[in-house]
């Protein structure tokens, strides 16, 4: 027992609440660049291009949070053991759903720009697309996405900090761990059902509806898929920073970065079917309201040869890297990969949204796009900074994950592999 108790104190101590000061006045810099180009791109001669960036980062970041806390609650849901480890990391970006939620509202002075059906209304779809059931229902819809998901965190982290403060090991306090993992398995699922509700319709009123003409039953589908794929990529780059930076190689091993990037490849699949499924549906039904939106996107200039750029940065390349075993278990080039995916897959929400506001030929993305992304990337970097001040990396109450790291069991990362 005295063994066990020595290897709680040494674990406690690895995953301990971290203060980063150099980070956080870098993302409050970034913060403060992003607010700085946003507001001199609204009040200057190109407020459509700075409400669209916003749009663009706004969908993009959060699908990123949302993908990467639900992994959480898949891991409590299928009570899987193999990523316990890498629990508390998924749910880092939790704060950024509340955050999101006041984000949201500044949609509402950019509304004009970015919603066509604003001016011209289309008469078969106004009893949904209006500006006060448009922004109550996507409001709620944000506001109960982010109190389930708050709630599924503070039952996540509680048996940690009481083991903390305590010293006591999970296992000591059955009645209270066994309290908050019925909570957390009841808030998983409903975080995973209103995660693939509520991400479809605001695929649908954020993005589908900028074409109010055009629609795709799988489009919400498409989207919450690839919220998950781009949070898979998240916590592969905090996975690997936690190994390098901060020494956890102990306790995250080389196979759970391989069952991450295993998961990556079968989501990198899956993004890319429904990519391709909804528009081969669309191109064989040709039907002119539907076919317009394919064909700008990929035969009109400067679109095709973005499509042709997100085709191979988010899918092909990634699809062929993934399919080796050992680049999956190597930190540092993961940490590479996953961040080259989500340029591509930022690039894909550029792709989704911009060709039904942009009327110019030549392509959105200069400073006020870069901007606005820096701006958007403090936020999320301060949410997660936040967090990691105040709770372990490590999900040290949870007695599955105490379990398997008893000293019986070997604790080095290559002896995992």
């Amino acid at each position: 027992m005295t063994e066990r108790h020595n290897f709680f104190d040494e674990l406690t101590a690895s995953a301990g609440a971290r203060t980063h000061g150099f980070w956080i006045r870098i993302s409050l810099a970034l913060i403060l660049i992003g607010v700085i180009v946003f507001f001199f791109g609204v009040f200057g001669n190109q407020p459509k291009r700075a409400w669209m960036a916003y749009l663009i980062n706004f969908m993009f970041w959060f699908g990123i949070a949302s993908g990467s806390l639900m992994f959480s609650a898949m891991l409590v849901i299928s009570k899987a053991v193999w990523g316990r480890s890498l629990k508390r990391l998924a749910e880092t970006p939790v704060l950024f759903l509340p955050v999101a939620f006041v984000l949201f509202w500044a949609l509402y002075f950019g509304r004009e720009h970015l919603f066509p059906w604003i001016h011209e209304p289309v008469p078969a779809k106004e009893i949904w697309l209006n500006i006060p059931f448009f922004f109550s229902r996507d409001g709620a819809m944000l506001l109960i996405l982010a109190t389930f998901g708050l709630l599924l965190i503070y039952h996540s982290v509680k048996p940690d900090m009481e083991a903390i403060s305590t010293g006591r090991l999970p296992e000591a306090a059955v009645a209270d761990t066994a309290k908050h993992g019925r909570r957390q398995m009841v808030y998983a699922n409903i975080f995973g059902l209103f995660y693939a509700v509520f991400l479809s319709f605001l695929a649908f009123d954020l993005m589908m509806s900028l074409d109010p003409h055009w629609y795709s039953s799988l489009f919400g589908a498409y989207y919450f898929v690839a919220s998950f794929f781009t949070g898979l990529c998240f916590l592969m780059i905090l996975a690997c920073i936690s190994i390098t930076r901060d020494g956890l190689d102990r306790f995250i091993f080389k196979k759970q970065l391989h069952n991450i990037g295993k998961l990556m490849l079968g989501f990198c699949i899956m993004t890319a079917d429904f990519f391709f499924v909804q528009f081969f549906v669309i191109w064989y039904g040709n039907i002119p309201e539907e076919t317009h939106y394919i064909i700008e996107r990929i035969y009109q200039q400067p679109w095709k040869t973005l499509s042709w750029a997100v085709l191979i940065i988010a899918f092909i390349v990634p699809f062929i890297v993934l399919l080796s075993r050992r680049v999956k278990m190597i930190p540092v080039f993961m940490i590479g990969l996953s961040i080259w995916i989500l340029v591509g897959m930022w690039l894909e929400k550029v792709l989704v949204i911009a060709p039904s506001l942009w009327p110019l030929p030549e392509l959105p993305i200069g400073w006020i796009e870069i901007g606005i992304t820096a701006g958007f990337a403090g936020i999320m970097g301060m949410c997660i900074l936040v967090f990691l001040s105040r709770f372990p990396l490590l999900p040290v109450g949870d007695p599955v994950f105490i379990k398997n790291l008893e000293p019986a069991y070997p604790v080095s990362g290559d002896s995992h592999e």
